[in-house]
């Protein structure tokens, strides 16, 4: 609303204080829960004030339309939801005897349907719903606003928006993507990018047509059962090396290239330039390291050192040692051995375990002969990502904690929530909800959203 009410707000606000005064005994007593009536009282003057100029614009609208030559037909009456509650509101139905056609101003010309939801409802809803189950969410919902509305309206709400969020996300990341093309070799740009990638597998479900004759009891529809499959989810963060608070999350259920590609936006978006150092730390995945590589310059590699401690305890498993002499093998390796592997002697590391695979091959069962050919494998392909101690010196971190911590609020506390299961098509629209809020665009996305759409019923 563009005018100020304050000297309207002042005369209700004096006429309310005198009322309660003189009306309400004991407010001495009431002084701690005064202020919760006090907004119950509120809820009521918005629902009705909302109710009034509805009424005003209805009236308004159908007299425009009476006077180009329609007629009332019909007078119905349509439920419409605010913030506040349901308001009744009357959407006449013209009829233009002449031009053979009829209007609904109503309709048209203010967007109310029967059943529609005004631009502050939805968006109080979609911000309970992304960040608690439908249930929890309409359950919070009553709490804050003091009225009741079902679930599915929430989940309606978010399925509607989630994938013009996921739209929102692209096209953002796309434009600092052109302004960095535009000015590659003259935009100064951050000194030092920190990136960081990691999956996380997340349930999602599709039904499909049992291979049975039976039917469903109340609607004698062919049975379906749900085939469950568990997808991964990847969620990266790019920022200055320097600052912590300063992050830009990127999220997609897809393949590493598609995944760095918007990496690489999400690195843009924070000052990247030819110029920038990239320092990525990241698990040992299946082509994730070239990938990387590929799509970053000035990159430098850090494999996640408890990535590599995992890989020893998984070979020490493979050798066939029991438990205790595994964790003594393991922390042996990690005070002897890690020791190379953090000063950057991977190559004296890797001749001591090519000749303890040679000399001790007549012992070692083939799996574990294999697992150990694994891990001087992996630990050659990374021998240039796990000078620890160095990247240590300059501040770099040496683990992927930080975008590991980013699962938990982004992506798992929504859709990971115990016996939630997704369509595979929904977890990438969801996605796009969960990045607005990580990366603090909530607001701007539903500024554009508000200017340029309203959501029909």
């Amino acid at each position: 609303m563009n005018k100020d009410y304050t000297d309207v707000i002042t005369k209700v606000c004096e006429l309310l204080f005198h009322a309660i005064c003189s009306r309400e005994s004991n407010l001495e007593d009431k002084v701690q829960s005064l202020d919760g009536e006090i907004l119950k009282l509120l809820r009521k003057i918005g629902l009705q004030l909302m109710s009034m100029i509805l009424s005003h614009l209805s009236s308004r609208v159908t007299r425009d339309d009476s006077e180009k030559g329609y007629k009332v037909h019909r007078r119905p009456r349509v439920k419409y939801l605010v913030l506040f509650g349901p308001i009744e509101v009357e959407s006449p139905y013209l009829w233009n005897r002449d031009k053979k056609q009829g209007t609904r101003p109503v309709k048209n010309q203010l967007g109310i349907t029967h059943g529609g939801r005004s631009l502050a409802l939805e968006k109080a809803l979609i911000d309970l719903g992304i960040c608690q189950s439908y249930s929890q969410a309409a359950e919070q919902f009553k709490q804050h606003y003091g009225w009741s509305i079902d679930r599915s309206r929430i989940r309606r709400s978010v399925v509607k928006i989630a994938p013009q969020a996921q739209e929102y996300v692209s096209q953002r990341l796309k434009s600092s993507r052109k302004e960095y093309n535009i000015s590659l070799d003259v935009r100064p740009g951050a000194d030092n990018i920190l990136v960081e990638l990691d999956g996380c597998h997340i349930r999602t479900g599709i039904f499909q047509s049992a291979q049975t004759q039976q039917l469903t009891k109340k609607r004698q529809l062919p049975k379906k059962k749900r085939t469950i499959e568990w997808r991964e989810v990847r969620v990266g963060l790019a920022r200055p090396l320097e600052n912590k608070e300063k992050r830009t999350f990127v999220a997609l259920m897809s393949k590493y290239p598609e995944v760095v590609n918007l990496l690489v936006s999400a690195a843009i978006d924070q000052g990247m330039s030819r110029r920038s150092n990239i320092y990525a730390v990241a698990d040992g995945g299946n082509g994730l390291y070239s990938e990387l590589q590929s799509q970053f310059k000035n990159l430098q590699f850090i494999l996640d050192r408890c990535h590599l401690k995992q890989h020893l305890y998984e070979t020490a498993e493979a050798l066939g040692l029991e438990r205790n002499k595994k964790h003594n093998w393991v922390n042996k390796l990690v005070q002897a051995k890690l020791k190379l592997i953090d000063g950057g002697k991977v190559q004296q590391l890797l001749l001591n375990l090519r000749t303890y695979l040679g000399r001790g091959s007549a012992n070692i069962t083939s799996k574990g002969s294999a697992r150990l050919s694994r891990l001087c494998n992996y630990l050659q392909r990374f021998s240039d990502c796990v000078d620890y101690n160095r990247f240590i010196e300059l501040g770099l971190p040496i683990g992927s904690g930080e975008i590991e911590s980013a699962h938990r609020y982004i992506p798992q506390k929504r859709l990971k929530i115990p016996g939630a299961t997704w369509h595979p098509d929904n977890i990438n629209s969801m996605l796009g909800l969960l990045i607005l809020q990580a990366n603090n665009w909530w607001e701007d996305f539903w500024q554009q959203f508000t200017e340029r759409a309203k959501i029909p019923a």
